[in-house]
């Protein structure tokens, strides 16, 4: 039997029975995932009729956005959708939240471990004393109107970035920077978490009209970030303790979600050897689409549009017509209520004032209240997305509605950045997915009259005979020069 692993040396197997041959084939089962490249040796006589489909080299597995397919192996982060829990490098977010602060938690999601304090402030201080970036950067930054979409100002401005610092760039230097250089990993991931909330901040003043302020060497990473953004007491200057403790453990709570769109756009990127500003770039566009991050902006903006809070019914019942979409609303993963919504409503409690008096975030709790006890709703499994409710965390604080993504990724980069050194660590593997093509081939090429022309008449040559001191003459094709082609170089 063409087995691909003796049954005698696993315990957990899949045994597939290939019924266009007759032949079995016994599969290892491992953390209850099944490799796929062992579906490739279940092979099937050339299909004349499908060439395309290419039996003869192997099962390929058909899995459209990638709804059951694990692309890595990973030690970071830990979702359970079903039992409704997050883990980060083992410990449970409900252990962690009010308890460590977020430098601990970026550690530990980076590292692999809860920092003493002297580790944590020296973390804190090596963050805090990056040099600025270039002024380039800036300038790239104030060049653009300031009425102009955040994301795009910030991709420049990363965009920028790559570009004063090209001796970070794998390509411009040609070398491996990065894989398996664990001690150039190390010091990258203090620049680029030190300086990705630098070109935030920057766009923030320069679409809010405020002055940027640099960071502070005693600060943390939360109280930098405001202090860079203008966004302080007017009468102290310094940012409000509350405010610095309310984003503290919401970004505890949103630090990571395992592999999301964005995070597995950043993957893909570091999967070439990329540097890492230029895979955070990647991962802020995917992130801005109106079905990942951009969903919550969206939602806010819907939510506005409703108005009053008497609107809701109504508005719930075109959504239950299949006429409209109510955004923030369902997930992908979580089949029961995201642990994090709970800590985020206590983080509004606690906001007070800023938060009731948001006529949007009324609505949205009417919203969620006859979505808890609907049919509709609950048959569906439909619950807010967390995300939603941290939105009117950033608007309670002051922020405007459209940098709220902003600053969501903002308080992503330390997982990312977690998920890279966890990459750069491992053997190199670039990702390269497959398809199922379902088009013609081979189809007759069209005539043309260049073509007829040029292959149909013979072209007469002499050339002499050096035997016979005679000419004679040979026909050949004549080739257009344009139609040739030279030796084919395929890129991955």
């Amino acid at each position: 039997m063409p087995g691909l692993v003796d049954a005698a040396e696993t315990t957990a197997s899949l045994t597939v029975k290939d019924n266009r041959t007759g032949e079995s084939y016994e599969i290892p089962i491992q953390h209850n995932a099944v490799n796929a490249i062992d579906f490739k040796k279940i092979k099937a006589p050339e299909d004349l009729e499908n060439p395309g489909d290419h039996t003869e080299y192997g099962l390929r597995l058909l899995d459209p956005g990638f709804s059951n397919t694990a692309v890595m192996e990973s030690a970071v982060t830990h979702v359970d959708g079903n039992k409704g829990t997050i883990q980060y490098r083992g410990h449970n977010i409900v252990d962690l939240i009010g308890k460590k602060q977020f430098a601990d938690i970026t550690f530990l999601l980076i590292w692999g471990h809860l920092p003493s304090d002297e580790e944590k402030a020296k973390f804190e201080k090596d963050i805090a004393t990056v040099p600025l970036p270039d002024q380039s950067v800036f300038d790239v930054i104030k060049s653009f109107p300031p009425t102009s979409p955040p994301i795009t100002v910030i991709t420049a401005g990363l965009a920028a970035l790559v570009g004063s610092e090209p001796e970070n760039v794998p390509s411009y230097v040609a070398k491996n920077l990065y894989q398996g250089q664990m001690r150039t990993v190390d010091k990258t991931i203090i620049r680029v978490i030190s300086q990705y909330p630098v070109v935030i901040a920057a766009a923030y003043c320069h679409a809010n009209g405020r002055a940027f302020t640099p960071p502070e060497a005693d600060g943390s990473f939360v109280e930098n970030l405001l202090l860079m953004m203008g966004h302080v007491d007017a009468e102290t200057g310094r940012p409000n303790p509350l405010h610095v403790d309310c984003l503290e453990r919401l970004w505890v709570l949103t630090a990571d979600h395992e592999m999301t769109n964005s995070t597995a756009g950043f993957l893909h990127t570091a999967s070439s050897l990329a540097d890492p500003i230029s895979c955070m770039i990647a991962s802020l566009q995917s992130g801005w689409g109106i079905l990942h991050g951009g969903a919550i902006e969206v939602a806010y903006k819907h939510l506005q549009s409703i108005e009053s809070v008497e609107n809701v019914p109504q508005v719930i019942e075109i959504v239950k017509s299949g006429k409209v979409r109510l955004f923030g609303y369902g997930h992908r993963i979580y089949k029961v209520v995201d642990p994090r919504s709970v800590f985020i409503r206590e983080i509004l409690s606690e906001l007070g004032e800023s938060a009731k008096d948001d006529d949007v975030l009324a609505i949205a709790f009417e919203i969620d209240r006859i979505a808890n006890s609907d049919e509709y709703f609950t048959k569906r499994g439909l619950k807010a997305n967390a995300d939603l409710f941290a939105s009117f965390v950033y608007k309670a604080i002051g922020f405007p509605p459209d940098f709220i993504l902003p600053l969501s990724c903002c308080s992503r980069v330390q997982g990312l950045m977690g998920h890279w050194r966890e990459a750069m660590n491992s053997p190199p593997r670039i990702w390269r997915p497959q398809q199922v093509y379902t088009g013609d081939l081979d189809k007759p090429a069209p005539p043309s009259e260049e073509d007829e022309e040029a292959f149909a008449l013979p072209v007469e040559v002499e050339i002499p005979d050096a035997r016979e001191g005679r000419r004679g003459s040979i026909n050949f094709l004549a080739i257009p020069v344009s139609s040739q082609s030279g030796e084919s170089h395929d890129k991955e």
